[in-house]
């Protein structure tokens, strides 16, 4: 008797492996960064990459002003879509200190980003160059 019991409970754990959804899986993940201005004054880490459900990316990171009076930090992203045309989109922080940073894409062939100065209303220079942030297939 001791048997069954033990088998039964076995198959309704291993059962209950296989009937497990499919959304439980987690999604890709990559890391990316750090990216400086050329000063030094600007700067973006704890980058990460997530895949989302519904296609695309999500990709976050965390935006440095080390001044907490007049020139803001920039990171200005360049992506190419798989319609070959290419979307910059570019995020500001002007408080001393950290602010995340979130770009939602859709479905993309690259990501690069470079880190800037600049003031509350564009990038006016000490651009680092354009780095890679993810490419499909590597």
């Amino acid at each position: 008797m001791r048997s069954i019991v033990i088998a039964g409970f076995a198959a309704a754990v291993f059962a209950g492996v296989l009937a497990s959804p499919a959304s439980a899986t987690t999604a890709d993940t990559w890391h990316w960064g750090p990216v400086a201005s050329t000063d030094g004054k600007a700067k973006i880490n704890s980058g990460k990459i997530v895949t989302r459900s519904g296609g695309g990316l999500r990709v976050t990171g965390r935006l440095y002003d080390n001044s907490s009076v007049g020139p803001c930090s920039w990171v200005r992203f360049r992506y190419l879509k798989a319609d070959g045309k290419t979307v910059v989109k570019s995020y500001k922080n002007c408080a001393a200190g950290y602010r995340k940073i979130v770009l939602d894409t859709p479905l993309v062939l690259s990501i690069e980003a470079k880190v800037c100065r600049g003031n509350s209303v564009k990038i006016t220079g000490k651009c680092s160059q354009y780095e890679g942030v993810w490419a499909q297939g590597g």
